[in-house]
């Protein structure tokens, strides 16, 4: 048997962990995006009524019901998108059936297909079946893994054929916007290339930014491709209905596909369709409601487990993202994490690594599930991490196609005990690595010399990702900004953020690379940047005083020490100690300490005049939140989800007016953030006579 083909695909990682946790009774899975609702009753009662009809028992014609079609198309109009029902819309079994079947259709052998990393596991093995190569394209997580068109442009080779992307993002959550999403297309069009767009989740957006999809513009309907599904918005994964729409060309193509894969989609299913379009509505609404509680209730767990993990809101789909500090165990290998944490702690999360390249050190949670599944997945986790973080590893993790051999008799992972302790590394190695990180060290205090930015330091214990990439959107219109994406407690990774790059120590090539990179950037003080945003972490004594060697911040913001974590004895003193060696080196105003911390109270005390943060004097009003300070009033939206999220927006507000920003620029940067664009905001009230900054 030949299986040539076969050999260059795998199951997908997500349905791997799956696997091995239906072997387990009592695991709980966060890791298939799989709604919890049933398919609503209208749904299932129209089907009947077909059933009894005798309706369902043959075939459609081979691009699906008169009827379905008919509807789609009206339900496209609505969108803002013109599609004959005659020829330009197909119905298929599901959307990946639809994907592979434009994939075949449109592509030859050999040809290259660029695809945003990360992005939905499935998507890789879809694209190697039809012959073709993905050509992975980094989503630039700086700016919530926006998509990134110059990142895009440099891929494009003669061998590509069309760019893949999933709006919003699975795993990530993310909307992409009109203009990205506009300039991507003008891409496309200079390049030749067709655009295919899967937007099974576009009903479930929880931001203020308008949906748009590149096909609602008639230019760009020979080069778009726009793949549906009904699985999500209508909780109907087992149906295997959904729908692709393109101009009639491309469709007649795609149809000749579609015929030899499946001659239609199932009948009993496209009815159902039927329903749904037709009597669903209310049942979608429904659902996004509770998406967007069991959103906000993750990212509140999440906020518990900030010395864990760094995450980035989402604004669509139903997951998270969240990347694994460099701290914790594993974190550079989220399979192993992810096996171990099913062994253990008996919960299921995707690892990263599935989504392609920059999804390693990610984990992917599904909030598609209910919230009682979400409460105790977390209530595992945060006992998994207490526990030593997870150096526990799973030497049992099973090979790709090979789930069940590394399983005991019952079906139980076997864990392996304690972890073996590292290995010294041999003396060579460790001098080397020595002499590297002194002359990055060296280069960096060379950059900060010759551009001479502005520094902004965050420390503490919990939410300072969050609150770093609050303050670099707020500050990136105005000046030159930057902030690496990644939480950087490493001895390595402060000179590496100062320098504006990144490093995988696992290969030669990158570290070499690297480094010549970061001798040019030193000497000749490019990337310019007028302001940097960084993290210090410190944790151990002496770490802050070593990092202050290199970089010496014009503004600290220190956020809380105690939390969730589980500390050793003594770490919190050592924390509240390393806090203080920075504090000692700024003016108090230039300070900003959120003092519903004690151990920050007492540093407040001690340096008078430095600001203070409170993420609970957030004064709730109707419709939101309000922030006064001595200059005037803010106004918020509804969308402040946990501790991090308040402490960040107020420390924009009140650092973003002694940065000189203008009192309506913060206002239109919060209110976007928080939910209020778009909505009427009543004239700035100045504070009452003698009012404290609610916040500051």
């Amino acid at each position: 048997m030949r299986f040539a083909r076969t050999r260059r695909l795998q199951l997908s990682p997500i349905k791997e962990i799956e696997l091995a946790a239906a072997r387990l009774p009592d695991a709980v899975s966060l890791a298939q995006g799989i709604p919890s609702f049933d398919t609503p009753a209208v749904i299932k009662d129209y089907v009947k009524e077909k059933l009894d009809q005798g309706v369902v028992a043959k075939y459609s014609l081979a691009p699906g019901l008169v009827e379905l079609r008919e509807l789609v198309a009206e339900h496209l109009r609505r969108d803002g998108m013109h599609y004959d029902p005659d020829g330009e819309i197909l119905i298929t079994a599901g959307s990946i059936e639809g994907i592979s079947a434009t994939l075949l259709a449109i592509t030859e052998p050999g040809d290259e297909v660029i695809l945003p990393s990360p992005s939905y596991a499935s998507y890789q093995q879809a694209i190697r079946l039809a012959g073709c190569e993905p050509r992975f394209v980094p989503l630039n997580e700086e700016r919530n893994f926006d998509l990134d068109v110059e990142a895009i442009a440099k891929r494009i080779t003669p061998r590509t054929a069309a760019i893949f992307y999933c709006n919003p993002n699975n795993p990530t959550g993310t909307l992409y916007t009109r203009a990205q999403s506009l300039r991507m297309m003008e891409l496309a069009e200079r390049h030749d290339l067709m655009i295919i767009t899967d937007e099974v989740y576009k009903d479930f957006l929880f931001g203020d930014e308008p949906y748009f999809t590149p096909a609602q513009v008639d230019a760009f309907r020979r080069r778009v491709v726009r793949i549906f599904s009904l699985s999500k918005a209508y909780a109907m994964t087992g149906w295997r209905v959904g729908y692709l729409h393109s101009d009639r060309a491309v469709v007649a193509e795609i149809l000749k596909v579609h015929d030899a894969l499946v001659t239609c989609a199932p009948v009993i299913s496209q009815y159902g369709a039927i329903a749904a379009l037709e009597r669903g509505e209310g049942a979608v609404a429904e659902f996004r409601g509770a998406y967007k509680r069991r959103r906000d209730l993750m990212l509140r767990h999440l906020d518990e487990l900030s010395h864990v993990f760094d995450y980035q809101k989402p604004t669509g789909a139903y997951f998270v993202f969240p990347r694994i500090k460099d701290t914790v165990p594993l974190s550079g290998d989220s399979r192993r994490l992810a096996f171990d944490l099913l062994a253990r702690a008996r919960v299921a999360l995707v690892p990263g690594s599935a989504f392609g390249p920059t999804g390693e050190s990610h984990l992917r949670m599904s909030y598609g599930r209910d919230e009682a599944d979400i409460e105790e997945a977390f209530r595992r986790m945060r006992e998994y991490f207490s526990r030593g973080m997870g150096q526990t590893a799973w030497a049992g993790v099973p090979s790709v196609g090979q789930e069940g051999a590394e399983l005991g008799a019952t079906g139980s992972p076997r864990p392996t005990g304690a972890a073996p302790s590292r290995a010294p590394g041999n003396p060579l190695r460790r001098a080397l690595r020595a002499l590297a990180v002194g002359y990055l060290h060296a280069l960096a205090r060379l950059y900060l010399r010759r551009r001479r930015p502005l520094v902004i330091a965050i420390a503490g214990n919990r939410g300072k990702t969050v609150l770093k990439r609050t303050l670099a959107e707020l500050l990136r219109p105005h000046r030159r900004t930057r902030a690496n994406p990644r939480s950087y407690n490493t001895e390595i990774g402060l000179p590496l953020a100062v320098l504006g790059l990144e490093i995988d120590p696992r290969r030669w090539r990158s570290i070499l690379r690297t480094m010549a990179r970061a001798s040019a950037r030193a000497v000749l003080g490019r990337p310019p940047a007028d302001l940097l945003v960084l993290e210090l972490g410190a944790r151990r004594p002496g770490d802050m005083a070593r990092l202050l060697a290199t970089v010496r911040p014009d503004w600290a913001i220190v956020t809380p020490l105690a939390g969730e974590a589980v500390h050793e004895p003594g770490e919190l003193a050592v924390l509240r100690e390393e806090m203080a060696v920075l504090c000692r080196g700024l003016a108090p105003e230039r300070l900003l300490l959120c003092t519903e911390d004690p151990l920050l109270e007492d540093l407040a005390r001690q340096h008078a005049g430095a600001v203070r943060l409170a993420p609970a004097g957030l004064e709730a009003v109707p419709g939101g939140y309000r922030v006064l300070t001595a200059r005037r009033r803010y106004d918020l939206g509804a969308d402040v989800v946990g501790a991090s999220a308040a402490l960040a927006v107020q420390a924009a507000i009140l650092l973003g007016e002694r940065l000189g920003l203008a009192p309506d620029d913060i206002q239109e940067f919060v209110g976007r953030e928080t939910g209020l664009a778009g909505r009427a905001v009543a004239p700035p009230a100045a504070p009452p006579p003698g009012r404290v900054a609610a916040a500051g």
